[in-house]
């Protein structure tokens, strides 16, 4: 008797196959598990005796649709998807070659040849290889919408092609002027949207574009997007300077102001501060002193890091103050690597340490961290050897004192 002549001759496996298909349909795979609640006498015989377990006077039964694959390999030698397609009726149409099969198949036919010697030709071969885990949301969509998705798919890899960093434009492009061009409408691509329907896709193609981890919160996604060459509202990402601009007070300056202007410094020094408190102390004691001093008021955000990188391409050195902490030493190692000689780690010294020490424990944790500036090297063996955090507070008279210092030999012709 072959599988199907079995389950069709026992009525108490209709209720299971269906349930079962429909899940299968839902997720274009074997996963997950299904539930009969108040089973019938002929569902509990039929189960018992198919399973080799007792499934008797239960009031809910809980299958697994692994473990009906294994036992249905065992007793007839047959794959669960095989057993769908032979089985009459609708569940024929469910499973050829699953969701996911049909879904990269009209990729690969469809789309890919359109764009196979562009940059979204990668993508969209990633899109169709591995559709099971990553899109899997599209596939869903695919089954009732198919015209849809591939429309959808298409303006994505059109995106991707027109990037303005891919046409090579020197300019950042606002986002929204980008969406309206090639979108129709400035509001179809909004970061803030995680429900958007082209954002969540989007996000994922450039990721992927541009061989990078898929961003994890809104700093990251609007870095991403920087490197697109795409401006986005970057409200949220801001950096305190004081000494540009002729005014040496403190100003907040977002990610659109440092985009969409020059910042230029004084006497070609950046001095950057990393603790908001201590940049507070130091600014207040410089105000008058022609210097520029910055904050990223403790997350190297893309408008922080966008400042930097401007300042470093006017030929500026940047000396950074940054915590004494584990992550503080990351985050300054980082920006070494980043702007190589012209990045200055200051007041980084054992002795510098030690007069900041407190009594705060460090958190046992970046047990494998290591430094590629020397530095910054001997700092975490000290700090390692006293296990202690450091306040930064205690360093301002030396901070002001270093920067009035530079200044001056700037001024004398020394530096």
């Amino acid at each position: 008797m072959s599988a199907v002549e079995y389950f069709k001759q026992n009525k108490g496996f209709d209720r299971l196959i269906a349930d079962m298909a429909a899940l299968y349909t839902r997720h274009g795979r074997v996963y997950g598990a299904v539930r009969l609640a108040n089973p019938t006498a002929e569902e509990e015989k039929c189960l018992s005796e198919f399973f080799e377990r007792d499934y008797f006077d239960q009031a809910l039964i809980r299958i697994s649709l692994g473990d009906f694959a294994r036992q249905l390999k065992k007793k007839f030698d047959i794959k669960f998807e095989a057993l769908l397609m032979q089985y009459p009726g609708k569940y024929s149409e469910v499973a050829p070659a699953s969701r996911k099969d049909a879904f990269a198949e009209e990729i690969t036919k469809t789309l890919l040849p359109k764009y196979e010697d562009t940059c979204a030709g990668p993508w969209l071969a990633e899109l169709a290889t591995y559709t099971r885990r990553t899109y899997k949301v599209w596939i869903q969509q695919y089954v009732n919408e198919p015209a849809k998705v591939l429309s959808l798919i298409n303006k994505i890899a059109e995106l991707l092609v027109n990037l303005p960093v891919n046409k090579g434009a020197k300019q950042l492009v606002p986002l929204t002027k980008f969406s309206a061009q090639f979108l129709g409408s400035p509001y179809e691509l909004d970061i803030f949207d995680t429900d958007g329907e082209y954002n969540a896709l989007f996000l994922r193609a450039l990721a992927h574009h541009f061989s990078v981890a898929l961003p994890c919160n809104i700093e990251d996604t609007i870095a991403l997007y920087l490197k697109a060459g795409l401006l986005t509202g970057g409200i949220l990402c801001h950096v305190a300077v004081q000494g540009v601009d002729n005014s040496d007070t403190a100003q907040i300056f977002t990610l659109d102001n440092i985009a969409s202007k020059t910042i230029k410094s004084q006497a070609g020094k950046v001095f950057v501060i990393e603790n908001p408190q201590v940049f507070a102390s130091v600014a207040e004691r410089l105000r008058g002193i022609n210097c520029t001093i910055v904050s990223p008021m403790g997350s190297h955000s893309p408008a922080f890091l966008l400042l930097l990188e401007q300042l470093c391409k006017q030929g500026d050195t940047i000396y950074y103050a940054g915590n004494m902490d584990y992550k503080g030493l990351a985050q300054a190692d980082k920006l070494f690597l980043k702007f190589g000689k012209q990045f200055v780690p200051w007041r980084y010294s054992k002795e510098d340490y030690e007069l900041a020490i407190s009594d705060g424990l460090l958190p046992d944790e970046k047990k494998n961290l290591s430094m590629h500036h020397d530095d910054l090297a001997l700092v975490l063996s000290q700090m390692r050897k006293r296990g202690k955090a450091a306040n930064a507070m205690p360093l301002v008279p030396l901070l002001v004192q270093d920067v009035i210092g530079l200044i001056r030999m700037r001024s004398c012709g020394e530096v």
